[in-house]
């Protein structure tokens, strides 16, 4: 298999995949790594996102379009989809966003290319320092190229503790309407593991509104109670300026009247 065969089989690559690649056919001098990649980019086969990352140009202009799922998940090396693309790979999202969320362990710049913008976010100190920064992470196959993607359940915790990178409490519950069926131990393990009392209390005032079909088991409801902030906690930081509250008692949980009646949806007319 020769480089162009490469470059037909992988539309979005770094170049340390390259180099690698370009190693087990025997080409062992970075120099000459570099060149190949200039010469294609001279010729238009390839274009440069960002440094070491590339696109592959489509043959023809009808096919002028580089999946921005594969950008993303290339844009560092230890690139994790996460929050509100995390929501859009598993199929749930209420909306469609021109921002892209990636997990990395090392702060990253975010870039654009063509109409996205892709955003780094940083892994939770407390994964990092126990080196479980995979945890709740699968791996995907997007045509010739494995992703990494949080999974459904730690993106359920992972878009509670973030609305602001998820689209907003409205995108989210509408998003999460659309939840057929998750493990609820791997919820608790995860939001456990972050050890954010607040952001239990979130998950488990959440647990508890889901519909008939989709109920908890009360042992998941009282595993989570003792892990609970002591004191009352804003479900959004934002709420303590603007419209009205409520108080859920269970979960020492303030949370605002708009989403706790989830106002957004429109009343029955009658027929």
């Amino acid at each position: 298999m020769n480089a162009l065969n490469f470059l037909n089989n992988h539309p979005v690559f770094r170049y340390e995949t390259f180099k690698e690649f370009m190693q087990q056919q025997g080409t062992t001098r970075e120099a000459s790594v570099r060149q190949l990649l200039s010469y294609y980019h001279r010729k238009g086969k390839i274009a440069r996102v960002r440094r070491l990352l590339y696109v592959v140009t489509p043959e023809t202009q009808r096919d002028q379009w580089h999946d921005p799922y594969l950008i993303a998940s290339q844009a560092t090396q230890e690139a994790i989809l996460a929050y509100h693309t995390a929501l859009e790979i598993h199929g749930l999202a209420y909306s469609t966003f021109e921002e892209l969320t990636y997990l990395t362990n090392l702060p990253s710049h975010g870039f654009s290319f063509g109409n996205q913008h892709y955003r780094p976010i940083c892994q939770p100190k407390i994964l990092i320092k126990q080196n479980q920064t995979l945890h709740g992470v699968e791996t995907l196959q997007r045509g010739n190229i494995t992703i990494k993607v949080t999974s459904l359940e730690r993106t359920l915790v992972d878009v509670l503790d973030r609305p602001d990178l998820s689209g907003g409490w409205e995108e989210i519950m509408r998003s999460l309407d659309h939840l057929v069926t998750f493990d609820t131990q791997k919820v608790v393990d995860y939001v456990l593991l972050l050890n954010k009392a607040g952001l239990v209390a979130k998950v488990g005032y959440f647990l508890e509104q889901l519909p008939k079909h989709l109920a908890v088991d009360t042992k998941y409801i009282e595993t989570l109670l003792p892990h609970i902030p002591k004191q009352p906690y804003y479900m959004d930081a934002s709420q303590k300026m603007k419209g009205k509250n409520r108080f859920v008692a269970k979960w020492k949980l303030i949370v605002s009247e708009y989403v706790a009646d989830r106002k957004w949806e429109e009343p029955h007319a009658d027929i």
